[in-house]
């Protein structure tokens, strides 16, 4: 595969240029199968701090009955029989379901300095068990985690621990294949029932209304393996179209591993600028298969990859989406999922089913589909076409374009392999770059950097143009302007040189990374600079600053040589 595909970017990337705007799109009503809901979540704070035992002092309670020690965990907090929990399915035969109970520090307690103590938050898990005792996980899955909500809390520094939802027990249920945010409300309440022995109608008269929030909520399908390329092209368009639009934080992985789980991501807060519905938090799309799917069978549904829409969070004090929003939330979810499927050419035929979906199957829902996709790519990549021909046609050096031609050539190239390509200075190399990183036409991703194109799409339009730029240009062409530049360099760097300084030389130019070729160096002592120690050592160990561009007197201490 290409250089940009197969490297890492965890980056908030909205190119500073802002080229443009993108054209506004067309809301079309369509029919598809219906994605999934797979993981949710939800929270709630039971207000019960007045209660004899509250919610979190009887699973403290437990655990101390059942466990005492950590080194003894897990404990077995309860055996459930299937029959009386609709969603439980059968355990697998010869196991049984229970729940265990674990532990781990949380982030409040009492006291301060050296007189401070945790507390703990406890972790309520379904499991199946065996007959020899061992635990296993499986595709159905419930835990709650149980926090406390105490006045008297507070964090390690001495700041009061903030009550949101007013005093009590806050709890938490992660939860998969529930169709309703009812559903997993209802799978919170039947454990508490089971493991605590409480009243279910004491637990909704000291339920807060207003905590009832969603934490997670996910919606997807699984597809055909041969498709998968062509999904992740469409969802790195959709990065491009987002950031390319303005104003909106971005987070993209794309990411190979050796077994190749993770194939993209991309985390985004504006995907109304595409189309969709605005909404008050981030969505999260990803494109990925379970660890060692290669090791499958083609017939084997965990042999293809799954494209995953999620409710990834808010920004800031924002407010978690109520469950009552539930429905909103995974119609957003479910037509970001399915309009990205339709855009990469994935139908009803090319879905694969599993034990918990049902695949080509799936029950036909509508949505909103945002139409005018076309329009949209033509003017993000005319705007990249217009600043590569800008780039690479600068007056008086052909330096930009060498390093274009060698990112297409080579897919992605790292900084030693445009240092060596064009001749230029690692200065200059670093300095153009970023230039073009802030037009939006290059990025920087990986460590070591590895510089990109940041798709196939421009990938090949960068090419293209190019290629028409300079029709006559070879190898030997760029060669040769390689070797001219090193060679200028080591004349400016020999103080015995003499003549050629009339020479074309704005190509390069060590001290002159930042436009101003031609000017003699400017040096400063550190203790003048508004820079702390910490800073420089950072600059130079990220490469910010070159080794040639810091001086250190050796003559008065013996250890700096």
């Amino acid at each position: 595969m290409p250089g940009w595909f197969g490297v890492s970017i965890d980056t908030p990337t909205t190119p500073e240029a802002g080229i443009g705007t993108l054209p506004d799109p067309r809301i079309e009503d369509r029919v598809a199968p219906q994605p999934a809901a797979h993981g949710a979540a939800v929270q709630a704070v039971f207000n019960d701090a007045g209660r004899d035992l509250a919610l979190y002092s009887a699973v403290h309670q437990l655990w101390y009955d059942l466990v005492e020690d950590r080194d003894e965990e897990p404990g077995i907090a309860a055996e459930l029989d299937h029959h009386e929990l609709t969603w439980l399915d059968a355990p697998t035969t010869g196991r049984e379901w229970v729940v265990k109970l674990t532990s781990s520090r949380w982030k409040a307690g009492t006291g301060s300095g050296d007189n401070y103590s945790a507390y703990y938050k406890y972790d309520l898990t379904l499991r199946e068990r065996d007959e020899d005792g061992d635990l296993y996980k499986t595709g159905k899955a419930c835990s709650l985690r149980v926090i406390p909500q105490f006045e008297d809390l507070n964090y390690k520094d001495g700041e009061p621990l903030t009550l949101q939802y007013d005093e009590g027990s806050l709890v938490r249920c992660s939860t998969t294949w529930a169709d309703t945010a009812a559903e997993v409300e209802g799978r919170m309440l039947d454990l508490l029932e089971v493991v605590l022995d409480v009243d279910r109608g004491r637990l909704l008269a000291d339920r807060n209304a207003d905590s009832r929030r969603l934490t997670k909520a996910e919606a997807h399908h699984r597809f055909d393996i041969g498709w998968k390329r062509q999904v992740v092209e469409v969802l790195d368009q959709t990065r491009e179209l987002i950031a390319y639009g303005g104003q909106s934080e971005i987070e993209a992985h794309q990411r190979r591993q050796r077994e190749g789980y993770l194939e993209a991501l991309l985390d985004a807060d504006r995907w109304h600028l595409l189309g969709f519905e605005r909404t008050s938090y981030d969505i999260e799309l990803k494109c990925y298969q379970a660890a060692g799917w290669s090791e499958f069978p083609r017939e084997d549904p965990a042999h293809h990859p799954k494209l995953e829409a999620s409710f990834a969070g808010v920004d800031g004090d924002g407010a978690l989406p109520h469950v009552d929003e539930w429905d909103e939330v995974m119609s957003v979810l479910r037509s970001v999922v399915s309009a990205h499927l339709e855009w990469a050419g994935v139908g009803r035929d090319e879905l694969i089913a599993d034990d918990y979906q049902a695949g080509p199957a799936s029950p036909e829902y509508r949505y909103k589909h945002p139409g005018g996709r076309r329009e949209q790519l033509r003017e993000r990549y005319e705007a990249v076409g217009t600043e590569i021909h800008r780039e690479a046609l600068k007056a008086n050096t052909q330096a930009v374009y060498d390093i274009l031609r060698v990112v297409a050539t080579e897919s992605g190239a790292s900084y030693d392999t445009l240092e060596e390509r064009t001749g230029l200075a690692r200065s200059t190399v670093r300095y153009h770059v970023s230039r073009l990183v802030d037009v939006g036409i290059a990025e920087k991703v990986g460590n070591p950097v590895l510089v990109v194109f940041p798709s196939l799409a421009v990938l090949d339009e960068a090419e293209d143009i190019l290629r028409r730029i300079y029709p006559d240009d070879q190898v030997d062409d760029m060669m040769e302007r390689a070797e001219a530049r090193r060679e200028r360099r080591e004349e400016r760097e020999d103080p015995s040189a003499v003549g050629d300084d009339d020479q074309e030389d704005s190509d390069d130019q060590d001290d002159g990374g930042d436009g101003d070729r031609g000017r003699r160096s400017e040096w400063a002592y550190f203790q003048d600079l508004a820079l702390e120690p910490h800073q420089l050592a950072t600059a130079l160990e990220k490469e910010y600053l070159e080794g040639d561009e810091v001086r250190v007197r050796t003559d008065r201490r013996d250890w700096v040589e």
